[in-house]
């Protein structure tokens, strides 16, 4: 037998053997009593202490007038009195070696920085005591392992999913929406509050290790530590879904989350890209957290992204196709084999190369899901089978004489997703009516949804967390070392900060080419009299020059930039008019000289960046560029380092990748070649770490390569030159 695993430090704190009620009161209606009735009321299987110096015993419960008096070993703490006095509770919770608390009360960092000071007073009286806090300004918390509902929310379904929050609304929301499902419900449930303390990536890990818990559903407003959650995100989600609603979109939902929680909202791109790279599942619709935990905990892993849909009408085909196709999920054609199959099914079928019409132009037949669904289940072209329509109210709809069939291919759906290993979902009309079929179907093991859009997400996400487990199980497997740095970059780095300035151009190029980056040949003209020389050298090429100086960031501003000069004339008339214009532009800038370089060819242009983030420190950005970051604003962000396959992954998110395939002339884009330039820059990026931000813009993908088209790496000011 495998030896037991250690007991995670939360768990006795998430699941406690003996509950303090401190503030308990015999008063129905203040949470002191509702704490101890929601108790009760849920069978907790520990020992409730109720805490009041002026009663004797609460709701049935002896009470006893301090925390010091209290009995036995004591694990968690419910801290139901107001704010100033949580202090000297938490002196108490010291003194009897209490484990956690929860900090109910409001009035702490989220009101500003009066309630901020209180706030690390008690967390470091918590720390000099060793008592662990949830909160503050939290509704609680429930755990179903004990019965411990120290939330006050009452009749919470029961079930596998962990739920994590920064609101306790969205909380009840989704606990609303369980009850109404009725079909999987809550482990372990959490308002994180303030996160004063235990911060998210210390719940997520617990739950991770959780053997009662399937999924963990997120809503976040901000982390406190955005680097150890993705760390702790990217271990769980080997082992079970993660599925997070991340606030923040727009910037009103931005200022809301702050007046909200006290949190730092992330720019929603960024949170989104680097928590899809740690595997979790990122959704934007808040009803969709709980479907999805669900979909995930019941599928098998899904191989790709190809999906066959099933229904007995065209109608509901037409929706599904356009769904799956919205979501990045391929209608796959069914093999001529498996279509044959379906024809002695369905000889009357009007559409049986996917989707497949198992109505076959007649009145349609429950029985015919069963071996339709199997011939497809077999059909190595496919990963997944969303069916559509009727099926669950076919009793309903045709009488009870179609129940029997319909019931028992119900079951027969989740014995083949298990045997076959590829999710199947069910949308139907009748889902709201829970028939017996229905029931049937997910005892089976099969989630079914009223709205194709939600299967269809359920499908998305499905196909998604399976490729970040892939990619990420790839990543630990491989974890390649990281090369010392050049010492020509070096160098490079260590003259710059010496002046306290950031790179000029020609040494950012340098850093690059030192780094293992191909850069286009340019020649840097410290005078007009240079040009003749570089006029030989580069031919009849059709030449850019650009402005070099430490003083000038912005070169098209200055009107520093000149394009298509051929020969020696024009590249003495174009350093008179650079100059001219630079000095207009910032008189008495210091100029160190004019860069020469070929034109880049015509192809398809993308933005590449690093930047530090102030919640996931560097990060990559990726997007199309020229004409399309104005238009359709399509970046993409990843946390370095980045790997391979995570810069594919970037490549492939785009919202339009069809431009990569070539558009309006340009040549299909090399991605392999793209993706090594990611790589590196991730890779130089971490050799240098007084390198805070890379600017690529343009790069150009062309016929022959990529070309980097202008290049600017900006330095920390606050770190010691580099030896």
């Amino acid at each position: 037998m495998p030896a037991p695993q250690p007991e995670h430090y939360l768990d006795r704190i998430l699941n406690p053997r003996s509950i303090l009620i401190v503030g308990a009161s015999k008063d129905p209606v203040k949470r002191g009593n509702r704490a101890i009735q929601s108790l009760v009321s849920d069978g907790y299987a520990g020992t409730i202490i109720p805490i009041n110096p002026r009663e004797k015993e609460i709701l049935g419960f002896t009470a006893y007038p301090s925390i010091t008096d209290a009995p036995g070993e004591l694990d968690l703490a419910v801290v139901c009195t107001a704010a100033h006095t949580v202090k000297a509770v938490i002196e108490e919770c010291g003194r009897r070696k209490v484990k956690g608390a929860i900090l109910l009360a409001a009035g702490f960092s989220e009101i500003g920085e009066q309630g901020r000071i209180l706030e690390d007073e008690v967390v470091a009286l918590a720390r000099q005591h060793g008592v662990r806090l949830i909160g503050p300004n939290t509704n609680g918390m429930f755990s179903a392992r004990l019965g411990c509902n120290a939330w006050g929310l009452p009749d919470i379904p029961r079930g596998p999913l962990g739920l994590l929050s920064n609101s306790a609304n969205c909380v009840t929301s989704i606990v609303m929406q369980a009850r109404t499902h009725g079909f999987m419900g809550i482990n372990t449930m959490l308002s994180v509050g303030n996160q004063a303390d235990i911060e998210f990536h210390e719940y997520l890990e617990c739950l991770g290790e959780d053997p009662d818990v399937s999924a963990v559903m997120l809503y976040l407003e901000g982390f406190k530590n955005a680097s150890a959650f993705r760390d702790v995100a990217r271990r769980t989600t080997q082992k079970k879904p993660v599925v997070m609603y991340v606030a923040g979109r727009t910037s009103e939902g931005k200022r809301a989350a702050k007046s909200h929680s006290g949190s730092l909202a992330g720019a929603y791109a960024i949170n989104r890209g680097t928590l899809r790279q740690s595997g979790v599942t990122v959704v934007e619709r808040l009803y969709h957290l709980y479907p999805v935990a669900e979909a995930l905990s019941l599928f098998p892993p899904m191989r790709g992204r190809r999906v066959a849909v099933v229904s007995e009408g065209g109608g509901p085909l037409t929706v599904a196709a356009d769904a799956l196709v919205e979501q990045g999920l391929v209608l796959a054609q069914l093999s001529q084999e498996t279509q044959a199959r379906i024809h002695a099914v369905v000889p009357n079928a009007t559409a049986i190369d996917n989707p497949v019409d198992a109505g076959g132009g007649t009145d349609p037949r429950a029985e015919y899901y069963g071996p339709i669904v199997r011939a497809i289940l077999e059909d190595p072209a496919i990963d997944a089978v969303l069916i559509v329509g009727l099926l669950g109210g076919y009793a309903d709809r045709f009488g009870e004489q179609a129940a029997p069939a319909e019931h028992a291919v119900c079951a027969e759906l989740g014995a083949m997703m298990r045997e076959h290993g590829k999710p199947v979902i069910v949308q139907s009309h009748y889902s709201d009516m829970k028939t017996q079929s229905l029931r049937i179907l997910r005892e089976a093991g099969v989630p079914f949804q009223r709205h194709v859009e939600v299967a269809v997400q359920c499908l998305a996400s499905a196909a998604d967390a399976s490729a970040a487990r892939a990619r990420n199980a790839a990543a630990a497997a491989k974890a390649p070392a990281v090369p010392g740095p050049q010492p020509q970059a070096v160098h490079i780095i260590g003259t710059a900060m010496a002046q306290g300035r950031d790179l000029l151009e020609t040494e950012a190029r340098d850093l690059l080419q030192a780094g293992g980056i191909a850069m286009p040949e340019y020649r840097l003209l410290g005078s007009a009299a240079e040009a003749t020389a570089a006029a030989i050298h580069f031919g009849d090429t059709r030449l850019a020059m650009k402005v070099v100086s430490a003083d000038i960031v912005h070169k098209s501003e200055a009107q520093g930039v000149l394009l298509g000069l051929q020969g020696a004339g024009a590249l003495r008339e174009g350093w008179q008019t650079i100059s001219a214009s630079a000095e207009a532009y910032r008189p008495g800038a210091r100029i160190e000289g004019m860069l020469v370089t070929p034109m880049a060819p015509r192809g398809t242009e993308f933005i590449i960046g690093i930047t530090d983030d102030p919640q996931h420190g560097p990060v990559m950005l990726f997007g199309l560029g020229g004409v399309f970051v104005e238009v359709i604003g399509d970046v993409v962000f990843r946390a370095l380092p980045v790997t391979t396959d995570d810069a594919l992954d970037m490549i492939g998110s785009l919202k339009h990748p069809a431009i990569l395939d070539g558009v309006r002339g340009a040549p299909p884009v090399d991605r392999a070649a793209l993706a090594a330039l990611l790589v590196g820059l991730s890779r130089i990026r971490e050799q240098h770490p007084a390198i805070t931000e890379i600017d690529l813009n343009p790069v150009i993908a062309h016929a022959g390569g990529l070309c980097v088209v202008d290049v600017r790496i900006v330095l920390h000011r606050n770190l010691p030159t580099p030896a």
